[in-house]
């Protein structure tokens, strides 16, 4: 193996999975979506740090049927202490019913090829990672304003809710550790609760459609935290028919926190699978409109966030390096200074 490969298995397995001694770690792979070499990899480091390792390859599950889940998949992810996914077919939305209070670390690993696996996305520490995701997770406290705006007219502003909020319910179902903090390189921070939302949000992207031109891009008015109307979108009119049949309201929005973002797909050519790795990029920040396991994203680009007048993203950068805890995490990590600074990642 090369230095650089076995620093991103390294990365996934002990700061991210924290695998201990004597626990079940899985890794669970779909056929056709991952190399075996990764797969094997995992579970030797995983098997060197003292846990009993199994090894799971499936059958694709068909986008109709979301309740075939073969049945070794489905034990594996009902008893593994820590769970390594390479399953792009088994969505959130099917497992939920299965596991509603989800306990366990689970880890869907983006790093499914041995060359991603070998870049400095998959090697950027996950100590680093999920301090910045905590560390904005604790300033978006219930009740603190939020102002976000982008370049191509994004200008919304709300405040955080609680976990009895009439909204923001959706994804917010999984215990510490689970999906939304452990995610492989990742990675985004946690959804934030949004409420009381007014303004408008001009979407760049429509995540699970196809790419929008900047001729016509989405405008999302919104009104006490839901949408009273929608311009633009596809020619079709699909992105706007899919939105309009939401209840209309911004359950929640978050960022990418993974500056070292690798995107190994075009826009223009394959938008679902483009924006299911560059939204981890510090570059995008995305909404969910609806209140459901299964939202509609609205994505903008090279955002600015403040939060009680603190700024966390400035045209799509992270500003909290200087955080105490982000700081010690990345003296820690020996991670060099231009991790710091975005990958490109090619918006149009």
């Amino acid at each position: 193996m090369n230095q650089t490969f076995e620093a991103g298995i390294k990365n996934c397995v002990e700061d991210c999975g924290a695998v201990q001694r004597g626990q079940i770690a899985c890794v669970v792979s779909e056929e056709g979506s991952a190399d075996k070499r990764v797969a094997d990899a995992l579970a030797e480091r995983a098997k060197d740090r003292g846990a009993r390792v199994k090894i799971i390859w499936g059958p694709k599950i068909p986008k109709d049927q979301p309740e075939k889940i073969p049945a070794d998949v489905l034990n594996a992810y009902a008893e593994a202490d820590v769970l390594f996914s390479h399953y792009p077919s088994l969505k959130r939305e099917a497992l939920h019913p299965h596991f509603p209070g989800e306990k366990r670390t689970r880890v869907p690993n983006r790093a499914r090829t041995v060359d991603l696996m070998s870049t400095r996305w998959a090697a950027f520490p996950y100590s680093v990672q999920r301090a910045m995701a905590v560390t904005i997770d604790t300033i978006s406290a219930p009740g603190k304003s939020w102002h976000i705006t982008s370049p191509s007219g994004t200008d919304v502003r709300g405040t955080f809710g609680t976990p009895d909020s009439t909204v923001a319910q959706a994804y917010f179902v999984e215990e510490e550790g689970g999906r939304a903090r452990r995610n492989f390189p990742g990675g985004v921070h946690s959804p934030v609760m949004a409420v009381a939302t007014e303004g408008i949000i001009i979407a760049d992207h429509i995540g699970g459609f196809g790419t929008m031109g900047k001729t016509n891009p989405i405008k999302l008015e919104l009104r006490d935290g839901r949408v009273v109307s929608i311009e633009g979108g596809d020619d079709e009119g699909r992105m706007l028919t899919a939105l309009s049949k939401t209840d209309g309201f911004i359950d929640s929005w978050h960022a990418g926190v993974n500056p070292m973002t690798v995107v190994p797909y075009a826009r223009v050519s394959n938008p679902v699978e483009w924006y299911s790795y560059s939204h981890c990029s510090p570059m995008i920040v995305h909404f969910h409109v609806g209140r459901s396991t299964a939202p509609i994203d609205a994505a903008c680009f090279n955002q600015s966030i403040t939060i009680d007048r603190r700024k966390i993203y400035e045209n799509g950068q992270l500003m909290l390096w200087d955080d105490p805890e982000v700081e010690q995490r990345i003296k820690a990590s020996n991670m060099p200074a231009d991790m710091l600074e975005n990958n490109p990642i090619p918006l149009v």
